[in-house]
This record gives structure tokens, sequence and C-alpha cells, in this order.
């Protein structure tokens, strides 16, 4: 029986915590390249990728669900069906990708008009858009193959295709946004170009190393011996649906937010991507370790040892609070040179640096609440209860709009103020799953074993 401990936990978590470091100075950089083109691509470029990203979370809620079963399954020692079960996910992920697709070529237009205040805006959004969807395939079927990895505890292969990714995007980006003598300056489609192109590079590689590496033939992946059975697997769609929806709620919220932020003028929408892109930093550490509780709880489940999971929690909290002090500190010691890392707009306005470096410091109490609130939300995803962390999104998402209705349109609060909504969200998110655990799993489940 496999114990997790602290030094366990964090080897599990230490190539996730770097692949999503490595995928923040990626965002990062592409802030500092776009930056550059000015305010209006600032905010396409931020706004853009937030749709993006919330039609992408479709693609995240399957691959979660995925490395669930994937993680029950190795715990059971149910090897050779772990094969079968991934491959059925894997076209799931085509069919989805091409709904994405489809939506996105059909609706973006009509979406970036109706959310954007400026023509402009919108207009340079839709460059974004018509380029970034045809990542939709690699993306989701990158995210599929990390759900494998996860699901098998074997994070190393991941980091070493997040670096792939980091250091061809990085490349891609200064030749593509800024050209050469070979290739003519694309502007702001050049962003999008290179991100589709370094997450092909990424699926390519994890690909290739899951066909040849000898000790995963046991897992029994191949797709020529294998029969395409998706009613048989729906069990997959349906743990995921629940995730696949939460994700993307999630994410529209935010567009929401930065939708309502855009009203307030752009260089508020600049002040506002500021912070977002320092948000990649603090979740370093509160995505590698979320990521791993889902693999560890399920696999605590699978081998019928769900006894271990309130001990498992608490050492993932301690860990995951130690490395936020160590990564994320300087949001409140020196937050000015953070923002100046990252906003490089030549014509940057005072106000903008000023309204960004308070808001910086004011919103590190609701990450270090949300740092918390992971282990336990994660943990419910681990036991299976994909229903009940939806339905703890949505009463969060619901809060979190309800304090944006009264902070921008009813009250009018400043850039500043608006943050309020950020411990709403986290806040409430924390007190429910931990409320879950404290007061039903703990007494209905675990006891009952």
């Amino acid at each position: 029986m496999k114990e997790f401990t602290y030094r366990k936990i964090f080897l599990l978590a230490a190539p996730l915590m770097v692949g999503t470091f490595v995928q923040s100075i990626v965002t990062f950089t592409d802030a500092i390249f776009v930056s550059n083109l000015g305010e209006i691509n600032i905010g396409a470029f931020g706004n853009g990728s937030l749709l993006y990203v919330a039609l992408f979370m479709f693609s995240r809620g399957l691959a979660d669900g995925t490395q669930i079963i994937i993680a029950r399954l190795n715990g059971e020692e149910n090897y050779s069906a772990i094969g079968k079960a991934f491959i059925n996910a894997q076209v799931y992920h085509i069919f989805i990708s091409l709904i994405l697709f489809s939506f996105l070529q059909l609706f973006a237009h009509k979406i970036t008009a109706s959310i954007s205040e400026s023509p402009a805006v919108a207009s340079a959004m839709n460059d974004f858009l018509s380029i970034r969807g045809f990542g939709l395939f690699f993306a989701a079927q990158h995210m599929a193959l990390v759900g494998f990895f996860m699901g098998l505890g074997k994070t190393r292969v991941i980091l070493y295709s997040v670096l792939l990714i980091a250091t061809s995007n990085i490349f891609l980006d200064n030749v593509l946004i800024n050209g050469n003598e070979l290739i003519a300056p694309m502007g702001l489609k050049g962003a999008p170009l290179a991100s589709t192109i370094s997450e092909a590079l990424g699926f390519i590689y994890l690909f290739i190393y899951l066909l040849i590496k000898p000790s995963l033939k046991k897992f029994n992946y191949n797709f020529d011996r294998t029969k395409i059975r998706l009613k048989e697997y729906l069990h997959v769609l349906k743990l995921s649906f629940p995730l696949m929806l939460q994700g993307v709620f999630s994410l529209s919220t935010w567009l929401v937010f930065f939708t309502l932020v855009e009203h307030m003028g752009t260089s508020a929408l600049e002040t506002a991507h500021n912070i977002r892109y320092m948000y990649f930093l603090a979740f370093v550490p509160i995505f590698g370790f979320a990521a791993s509780t889902k693999t560890i709880v399920s696999t605590l489940v699978g081998q019928g040892n769900q006894l271990d999971i309130p001990k498992v929690q608490s050492r993932i909290i301690l860990l995951i609070l130690i490395f936020m002090v160590t990564i994320f500190h300087g949001a409140i010691l020196y937050p000015e040179t953070l923002i100046r890392l990252i906003d490089q707009n030549p014509s940057i306005a005072p106000q903008v640096m000023a309204d960004s470096t308070f808001i910086l410091q004011f919103i590190s109490g609701s990450i270090i609440i949300y740092a918390i609130t992971v282990v336990f939300f994660n943990s419910i995803s681990g036991v299976g209860k994909t229903q009940i962390s939806f339905f703890i999104e949505v009463i969060a998402i619901i809060l979190y709009l309800t304090g944006c209705y009264f902070f921008f349109i009813h009250w009018n609060w400043n850039i500043r103020q608006v943050w309020w909504v950020e411990y709403i969200y986290f806040g409430s998110m924390g007190i429910c799953s931990f409320a879950y655990f404290k007061f039903y799993h703990n007494k209905y489940h675990i006891n009952a074993t």
C-alpha cells in the first residue's frame, strides 16, 4: 500500500510546479511582447485569451475526469483497463474539440461585439481568436495525455513537454510578433499562432513518449487492437461533465469581470490584466498541489484507504503554504517590481502602475485563502464526487456574480475596490468544501468503511 509522505507528495507535485512556473514564464513573455503593441492589443489579447481558455475548460474538465479514472484503476492495479479507457477518452476529446472550434468560428464575431465596449478591441480580439481556435485540437490532446500521466503519478514527463512548449513559444513569439529578416512582423496575430504551434509540439512529444516507452506497455494502449466503445465508457464522460461545466463557468465569470472592467476604460483593463498575469505566479504551487491532490485522493480510494485522506490533506496544505510564501512573497514586499516585469508598455500611465501595485497587495490575502481551499475542493473530485464540486462551484459563482453586480453596476466602485469579489469567490468555495469533508464525507463515507 502506497503511503503519501511529505517527501512523496512533494516529488509528485514538484514537476507540476516547475511546469506551472514555466507556463507562467510563457504567460509573462506573451504579456511582455504584446504590451509593446499598446493598450488596444493588451486588452484584446487578455480578453481573447480568457474567452479561448473558457471554451478550452471543456477539454480540461474531461482530462481531469480521465485523471481520476486512471488513478483509481492504477490504485486497484487494473493496468490492462487503463489504455482502453484512455483511448476512448481521447476520442471524446476529438469530438469536443470539433464542437468548440465550430462554435468559435461561427459565433466569435458576435460574442466579441457584444462584450467589448471598444470596436477596436473587438476587432483585435477577432484577429486573435481566428487563429487561436485551431489550438483547441492540439491543446485538448495534450491535456488528455497530461491527465493520463498525472493519473499514473508520472509527472516528470509532463514537465519535459511543458518545457518544450515554453521554449518554442518564447522563440516563436519573438519571431512571429516582431518578425525578422525572413518573416514579416505579424503583430498581435503572431501570439496565437506561436501558442498553437507550441501546443502541437508538446502533444507530439507526449504521444511519442507514450508509444515508445517500454514501461507503459502494460497499460494496453493500442489503437489498432482497441475497439472504440464510447457507450461503454460513458462513465468517464459522466464523471468529467461536472468538471467540464465547472471550469467553463469559472472562467466565464472571470470573462464577465474583465468585460465589466473594460467598460471602465482601456487603462483599467490594462491594470486588471496586470493582476491576472500575477495570478499565474501565485498559481505555481497552487496548481501543482491541486493536481496532485486529485491523484493522491483517487489513488487512496482505489486502495480502499480513505482513512488517510484527512492526514494527507493536512500535509498538502502545509507544503502549499510554505511554497506560497517562497514564490509569492514579492506581491507584498515589492509589488511594483513584479508589475514592471510584465507590463512594459512604453506609455504606461502612472495611475495604472499605482493601481496595479495596490491591487496586487490587496488580493494576496484571497490567494492564500484559495491555497487552502484548493486542497479540500480537489479532494472532493478525487473521491469521485464531481457533482458536489460542481454544486460548490455554482454557489461560489452565484455569489461572485452578485458581488460583480453590486460593485460594478449598483455601487459603481473603482478599479481598486471591485477586487473584493475575489474574497467572496475563494472564501465561499473554501467554506463549502471544508464543510463537506468536515460534516458529511468524513462522517458518512470514511467512518462507514
